[in-house]
């Protein structure tokens, strides 16, 4: 199965919406001088690999849709 236009749209918005969670999550820690058990980097990563997989499985139209409005 792959992704069209409209799983794609949701599938973005999700991994927009936990990236920027992420990042605040991250910095909130830092501000009480916490170290959190898993680092930005390997978030960002796991993020990108992820991205890279949903990539995979979209078709080609709803790769280039979400390429060009994301």
């Amino acid at each position: 199965m792959k992704f069209n236009i409209q799983d794609r749209i949701v599938l973005d918005e999700m991994v927009d919406t936990f990236t920027a969670n992420m990042h605040k999550h991250q910095d909130d820690a830092e501000l009480i001088d916490r170290r959190p058990i898993i680092t930005r980097e390997y978030w960002l990563s796991m993020i990108e690999e992820v991205q890279n997989k949903l990539d995979d499985f979209t078709t080609k139209k709803a790769l280039s849709h979400s390429r060009k409005y994301r």
